[in-house]
């Protein structure tokens, strides 16, 4: 027959009497057995006072991994040193396949073994090493991938303890080709010495071959001998935080699973008893079907195996409760979780009627499940049902929350156990605003301006806050630079955390005052946190100057004089209404050909305005008498008004003063505005 392997020494028990056909097999035992006893270096491990994590090192079966107790649940004695999943000594039974285009690639190094024999192997291009004390890394080569094992400790969603391995794989397309990849991990499961304990999937024990989609795919599943004296109780996690989740599950027996790299037809309805043997072998595997990974691309799959947290109570109805042992509580989403009741007929007789009820505190409701579950007629001595229900947290209430479930029945003392939850707070934004509250004016200018607005987003929840993002919205005469974003964003803001969105923002001066501007911290888990800020903007004397102010301009450009625009500008312009003013020149130096309106003096996109381009006195370089009248209701208030363009021809090297004379503006009504004017130049440069 096909030996699979015996239990490894310190959890050696046997079955009963051998058939006289293993006792026939004892030199193959002890080969077996002398193999199980591997030199320290060919095996890498990391524990801790929960679990140990070993890795197969040798030149064969490199790779392939184990999991072990060492405290295990430190509430019970009974699970110390008892294996999670088989090969304590020398794993090589459960292994990774990776299908690549169709091909079925087997991560490691070639086996002799049962398990894997009939798939491809590439090349080992990282042996197996502990990292920092944590974590067993491993590396190979399939192909046109590049395949990263990891396996570490991690935190159960039920113990919130470091008794749970993480079982990573990171595949990369190292091809310029994109190419269809996927993962099969599986699980060489076992409770201690128990080989063949059903897998508790939901309200379901499993005990035969059973494919479980996508849909059907619990949070986590669990797997235990007994409620009433337990020894281990194992625990795999489907779903996790950040963390892929797989298509599909099989439940199926060792052998067949160590028969076939990837897919084969499910023996439904045949027990766990391993193929071709005849002892229960229970296994998992775990798929992530292929889909196309881009050259240059890098995907991680991930499951979790180890302890499993249930709340036992030990009676004549005995009773395990299990439920996540905490949740968090989003505003834009409400997670159900199940938690899940197993009863155990411990008593000496049977049990009639026997059902399961609810009992849920303020900040928990019930979404689906009927409460009590329907009642079993009749339950045999020994035999378990279970009871599954869908739970919310509503938000009423938050921290450590304690349900209860009480098993019942007819003619049983019936039982009840307590398990306590923690429902996290939702992350909560608070937002203070950092900047002046007042801006100074020093030779006409605001200073400092640009002046910073920072908005201080602070989580005072008890869960990272996603996608952060911090809108400012700016009243007139604030304004942020043209390329500048109004809304910044943050990833991720954890709890207790804080984070200064900050912006640069100009006042133009064009209002003035006492101004408000609002800021508001958004994220889809929180509620938003909103603030508003006043900055006292004083006012600005109006500038009549030219633009540019300096002005140097070679005298010919390709065998012609150089043409020289010039405006006249009032900046910031206030309710403007009319101006006027003369403008000198040098002569000798440059030549007026002709002035132009203004744009302050186009009313609505037409050229209403009443307009004097001025009189030109090419001898004297006077420009005199220039004057516009804006004629549309609404007087003018922009940052930069321009009142006239003076287009100039270079004549000779040298510099020319621009200056302007008997200036006026004016406001509505023909109110004089009050401004600074400041005078202007040309410079005329040789031509080279």
């Amino acid at each position: 027959m096909m030996t699979r392997r015996p239990h490894p020494a310190p959890h050696f028990t046997s079955r009963g009497a051998w058939p006289a056909a293993i006792l026939a097999s004892c030199v193959l035992w002890a080969a077996v057995c002398a193999d199980a006893q591997a030199p320290a270096e060919d095996v890498a491990s990391v524990a801790n006072e929960f679990i140990e994590i070993r890795v197969n090192a040798a030149p064969e079966n490199t790779g392939r991994f184990a999991v072990s107790t060492t405290g295990g649940d430190p509430t019970r004695a009974s699970d110390d040193n008892k294996v999670l999943i088989y090969g304590t000594r020398t794993p090589w039974t459960g292994y990774a396949t990776v299908r690549v285009d169709g091909q079925d690639w087997v991560f490691g190094g070639p086996t002799q073994k049962r398990a894997g024999k009939s798939g491809q192997y590439g090349a080992v291009t990282q042996p197996p090493q502990v990292v920092e004390g944590r974590a067993i890394t491993c590396a190979c080569k399939l192909g046109p991938v590049e395949v990263k094992q990891e396996l570490s400790f991690a935190r159960s969603i039920t113990t919130r303890m470091h008794d749970t391995t993480r079982i990573a794989y990171t595949v990369s397309n190292t091809d310029s080709a994109p190419h269809s990849v996927g993962v099969r991990i599986m699980l060489d499961t076992m409770l201690g010495d128990n080989d063949g304990a059903p897998l508790r999937i939901g309200d379901r024990a499993v005990t035969t071959a059973t494919s479980l989609a996508a849909g059907a795919l619990p949070d986590f599943w669990q797997a235990f001998d007994s409620l009433s004296a337990p020894t281990v109780t194992a625990q795999g996690t489907l779903r996790a935080a950040g963390v892929e989740p797989p298509e599909r599950m099989i439940a199926v027996d060792w052998g067949t699973a160590a028969d076939h790299p990837w897919e084969f037809p499910l023996p439904e309805g045949r027990d766990f008893t391993r193929a071709g043997e005849a002892e229960l072998d229970s296994s998992a595997l775990i798929y992530w079907d292929p889909r196309p990974l881009p050259p240059g691309a890098s995907r991680t799959y991930d499951t979790f195996y180890g302890l499993g947290g249930i709340t036992l109570s030990a009676g004549r109805l005995s009773i395990g409760v299990t439920a996540p042992a905490e949740v968090a509580l989003s505003r834009d989403r409400v997670q159900p979780f199940a938690i899940i009741a197993y009863i155990e007929n411990s008593g000496g007789f049977e049990a009639r009627d026997v059902a399961a009820t609810l009992e849920l505190p303020a900040g928990l409701a019930l979404v689906s499940g009927p409460n009590p579950s329907p009642a079993v007629a009749s339950l045999a001595p020994g035999g378990t049902t279970s009871a599954q229900w869908m739970v919310k947290p509503t938000g009423a209430q938050h921290g450590t929350l304690k349900f209860a479930v009480t098993a019942s029945s007819s003619n049983i003392e019936s039982n009840r156990v307590e398990r306590e939850i923690t429902v996290q707070a939702p992350p909560r934004l608070e937002l203070t605003i950092e900047a002046p509250d007042t801006l100074d004016v020093v030779n006409n200018r605001y200073t400092p301006n640009p002046f910073q607005i920072g908005a201080v987003v602070t989580n005072t929840g008890t869960l990272p806050a996603q996608a952060v993002a911090a809108g400012i919205t700016l009243p007139a005469g604030l304004e942020l630079d043209r390329d500048a974003k109004a809304v910044l964003g943050l990833d991720t803001l954890g709890a207790g955390k804080s984070h200064t969105f900050t912006w640069e923002v100009t006042a133009t001066g064009l209002h003035i005052g006492n101004l408000t501007y609002s800021i508001v911290a958004e994220s889809p888990s929180a509620e938003a946190a909103r603030a508003e800020k006043v900055i006292s903007v004083p006012m600005l004397t109006p500038e009549l100057r030219f633009f540019p102010e300096g002005h140097t301009v070679p005298l010919q450009v390709d065998g012609r004089s150089a043409v020289i625009p010039i405006e006249v500008r009032l900046s910031p312009a206030r309710e403007f209404h009319a101006a006027r003013f003369t403008i000198t020149y040098d002569p000798k130096v440059i030549e007026p050909l002709f002035t132009s309106r203004g744009e302050a003096f186009v009313d609505a996109g037409r050229l209403l305005s009443p307009w004097r381009s001025g009189a030109i006195d090419r001898e004297n370089g006077v420009i005199a008498g220039v004057e516009g009248l804006r004629t549309d209701a609404a007087p003018l208030t922009v940052l930069n008004a321009g009142l006239v363009t003076v287009t100039f021809r270079a004549i000779a090297p040298g510099t020319s003063p621009l200056t302007l004379k008997d200036a006026e503006v004016f406001g509505p009504d023909g109110r004089p505005i009050e401004f600074k004017q400041f005078d202007g130049s040309v410079t005329v440069a040789p031509s080279p």
